[in-house]
């Protein structure tokens, strides 16, 4: 078998070093072209929105032009309205919140009167501690409010102190910073309706260009996998803005009943807020609970507000969102908050708000674009490794208990008979391939065996628990179906198979699998050691027949010494059936099947079931019973 040539280490190196390199710049780039970054995601995201508002205006007669304005000046004219709902509702809590000092007071003051207990005296304690330190200074001396800064010129101040002061303290710069903040954001917004426009209004040239990107023979597979990708991202932006929508609309409407000032205001930035993933609503939600704290004079409506915001989050949570979006919206946890981290540190507010939108984006063009794969990779909620692969590395590192869990969901979820090939031979397969190429020690391989021993043994008691047909336990006149061939019950002296591994330990933890899946009321397998030579194991057929000989040689490998142990046991026994088992993921090749029936194997298997198959077969012939044809 040729080996595997590692890289070299400069080479790791360098495509490192490029790598981080490549990182730095695209990060940099979102950081420096923000202004002209923030308005095309914008664009792209309302694009999203409208395009369903737009097919549905075009499929009533109206054309494109005509249903792309109409669908822009709805959203701008919805978005103007609620920022102009939205500053007058802030002006109006900045005017009112210093009218409620006196509550405030109140409720400190009816804390501090719970002296009774010593943890209501610490907690008083701690108030007096933390409002000395607001009143003193690092130096500790009091703090006092300084006078404003004077036009007039101090007698020993340079000139360059006299200017700075002069120019800061005119009311128009200040004025100026407000102006140049409310233009930058009008503007954004501006540019972002005007891109709407245009990708609206060119979806379809858009998609062809980007169809073009991946080259004319890939057309019909990269056309359907970009359709699909604009359908379910276009579901999931609509389905989270209804949602979200809903939830800021039920929001209002509870906490108006609960008499908390300016309910819109709280509703809608908890709607807003609810696009960061599971930080965002607890955010949203400590804002209405200060109001009501400061507002009311008593302390149920604040906690009839704490109680109405979890119970709403409940439902919405458990049972809305799971019913909208299915299991899961394609993201993991840990994606989604570090995607906020990360947007929000490269662009503001609107950086958080777009990050989970971004990250479902990404997550869907890597599933459908084989070239974008690692998107999927790292920002998916799928499980990193297929369940095999990651049963054989948590045996490679020695954790015996993530393994069993591993076995045990999933038995619960498929048939037993089904672990074994699927979840248990693959470990077998890779230990095999790892040792051959040097990249596990004696040790490991021993290490991985052990793990898997343990494991057959958590197996067995499942196939005991839910395999009813074949582990049943009998009466005490009950007879299995070849005791009643053969007219006896006690004292039947069960026929037996014989298995032989090929090559070494692997082959024989194969072997034990073949074991559990025979019903033993009906046959025993006999293991050979791996120690056994091949004239004790001719001896022994002569003395006692098996009904069938089994040699275990899972893949890789492992062909010659399979050819040669059929060779020699087709010499000792030229009338034994002789069962081959190649198991693994893979299918024998039809010149390894020719080569080990020449060597006078009669039937050549890939998985244990099939084997368990022929094996059964067999004992209905050596009973006299008619068996049914197998394909070998």
């Amino acid at each position: 078998m040729t080996r595997v040539q590692p890289v070299p280490l400069w080479q790791r190196a360098v495509i490192l070093l490029a790598g981080t390199v490549i990182g730095l710049v695209i990060v940099l780039a979102l950081i420096w072209a923000r202004p002209v970054l923030i308005p095309i995601a914008m664009a792209v995201l309302l694009t999203f929105l409208l395009n369903p508002l737009v097919r549905a205006l075009q499929r009533r007669g109206l054309g494109r032009l005509g249903s792309v304005i109409l669908a822009v000046l709805a959203a701008g004219f919805v978005l103007v309205s609620l920022g102009m709902m939205v500053t007058n509702e802030v002006a109006s809590v900045l005017a009112k919140l210093p009218q409620h000092t006196t509550i405030i007071k109140a409720k400190v003051q009816s804390l501090r009167r719970l002296n009774s207990g010593k943890l209501a005296s610490q907690f008083s304690t701690m108030v007096d501690e933390i409002s000395r330190e607001f009143q003193e200074s690092p130096t500790g001396k009091s703090l006092v409010l300084k006078k404003p800064p004077s036009l007039v010129p101090e007698p020993n101040a340079s000139p360059e102190r006299v200017a700075s002061s002069s120019m800061t303290s005119f009311p128009w710069m200040s004025l100026t910073g407000y102006l140049g903040s409310a233009l930058e954001v009008m503007g954004t917004l501006a540019f972002s309706m005007i891109l709407l426009v245009f990708f609206l209004l060119g979806r379809e040239d858009l998609r062809d260009r980007i169809v073009l990107l991946a080259g004319k023979a890939r057309l019909a597979l990269t056309s359907k996998a970009l359709e699909e990708v604009t359908e379910r991202i276009t579901r999931y932006i609509v389905m989270v803005a209804l949602l979200n929508g809903g939830y800021g609309i039920v929001m209002t409407a509870g906490l108006y009943l609960l008499h908390v000032p300016n309910a819109f205001l709280w509703g809608f930035l908890a709607a807003g807020l609810r696009f960061i993933p599971y930080v965002g609503p607890w955010v949203g939600a400590i804002f209405p609970i200060f109001m009501s704290l400061a507002t009311s004079d008593g302390w149920s409506y604040p906690l009839g507000v704490f109680g109405y915001i979890v119970v709403l989050e409940l439902i919405s949570n458990n049972v809305i969102e799971p019913l909208a979006f299915g299991q899961s919206t394609g993201v993991s946890p840990t994606a989604l908050i570090i995607s906020a981290a990360f947007w929000m540190y490269l662009w503001g507010p609107i950086g958080l708000v777009l990050s989970a939108p971004i990250a479902v984006c990404l997550v869907v063009l890597g599933k459908n674009i084989s070239q974008l794969g690692f998107l999927n990779l790292l920002l998916g909620d799928g499980p990193a490794l297929r369940a095999h692969v990651g049963l054989y590395q948590r045996l490679m590192l020695g954790d015996q208990l993530e393994a069993s869990a591993l076995i045990q969901q999933r038995i619960k979820t498929s048939r037993v008979e089904d672990v074994y090939d699927e979840l248990l031979i693959p470990p077998l397969n890779y230990t095999r391939r790892d040792v051959i190429r040097e990249y596990l020690s004696y040790d490991d391989q021993r290490m991985i065996i052990e793990g898997l021993r343990k494991i057959l043994l958590v197996v067995d008691e499942s196939v005991h628990s839910f395999s009813g047909e074949t582990r049943s336990v009998q009466g005490p006149n009950e007879l299995t179906p070849a005791q009643a061939i053969l007219g006896t019950s006690a004292g039947l002296q069960l026929p037996t198979v014989l298995g032989c591994p090929a090559r070494d330990e692997t082959d024989e933890v194969g072997l034990e699998m073949v074991r559990q899946l025979l019903d033993p009321t009906r046959c025993i397998l006999e293991i050979s050691s791996v120690d056994s030579l091949v004239s004790e194991l001719a001896v022994r057929i002569a003395v006692d027949p098996p009904v069938a000989i089994c040699i275990a040689s899972l893949p890789p490998g492992g062909m010659a010494h399979a050819r040669y142990l059929c060779k020699r046991l087709r010499e000792a026994s030229p009338d034994a059936q002789i069962i081959v088992g190649r198991w693994g993921p893979h299918d024998v090749s039809k010149m390894d099947r020719e080569r080990l029936m020449a060597a006078g194997a009669n039937s050549v298997t890939t998985t244990l079931l099939e084997t368990r198959k022929l094996i059964e077969s067999r004992l209905l012939v050596s009973i006299g019973e008619p068996s049914y044809s197998i394909t070998s």
